[in-house]
């Protein structure tokens, strides 16, 4: 019963913050450096097949391998899970849902309010996802575990990841002519997000109780 009541809620969390993460990026503010990513890897792959969903699951099963190769351990491909499930999900999401949603047949402050919106979704659901530790891990979480053990800070190793995940979305970037998906809004989201998890945490976790 408790296995189950993991994997319905694990479930919820991950919809809710698929949905969050492809309204964030439909409203064209500004996406995390792993979105974007993805998103220039679909524009700079001219074939329909590249959506931006089977973008995320390329990018997150090339960092799968490059964990495999740093911590030679098995589990790492445990992540295949979360990175099959993203991308489709974000795929549904924008076939479905965001289907009619596009940033250009808005106001500025709509897609402001879009892009809060979703953020503040991604902190609910966030604050979810976090209450179950023994579920499977995104890459991202499983590499920042693994160089933990070399930087005894947990902020210092995420900071760094995001550096480099930035960098490498700028060079993208700059391939593809496209800023759309690095803008105010990835700064203003880096800072926003914890504090916002923190605050859903004092209410989700308690409602929820122990799932470890």
């Amino acid at each position: 019963m408790k296995l189950f009541k993991k994997i319905i809620v694990h479930v919820i969390g991950f919809s809710i913050m698929t949905f969050a993460v492809s309204l964030i990026v439909k409203s064209q503010q500004g996406a995390f450096p792993y979105d974007a990513i993805s998103y220039y890897i679909s524009q700079l792959i001219p074939h329909d097949f590249m959506t931006i969903g089977r973008a995320s699951i390329l990018f997150g099963s090339i960092w799968i391998l490059l964990n495999f190769i740093v911590i030679k351990k098995a589990y790492v491909f445990w992540s295949f899970i979360i990175v099959l499930g993203f991308g489709s999900l974000m795929d549904i999401w924008f076939l479905t849902v965001l289907s009619s949603y596009s940033a250009i047949n808005h106001d500025l402050w709509f897609n402001v309010i879009m892009a809060f919106f979703g953020l503040i979704l991604l902190g609910f659901s966030l604050s979810i996802i976090i209450t179950n530790k023994t579920m499977p891990m995104a890459p991202s979480e499983v590499f920042l575990i693994h160089i933990k053990q070399f930087i005894n800070k947990t902020w210092i190793a995420k900071v760094l990841i995001e550096i480099v995940m930035i960098a490498l979305a700028i060079i993208l970037a700059t391939i593809a002519k496209d800023f759309i998906q690095i803008g105010w809004f990835t700064l203003v989201s880096a800072f926003l997000l914890g504090p916002i998890i923190g605050q859903f945490e004092k209410v989700v976790v308690p409602a929820l109780g122990d799932l470890s």
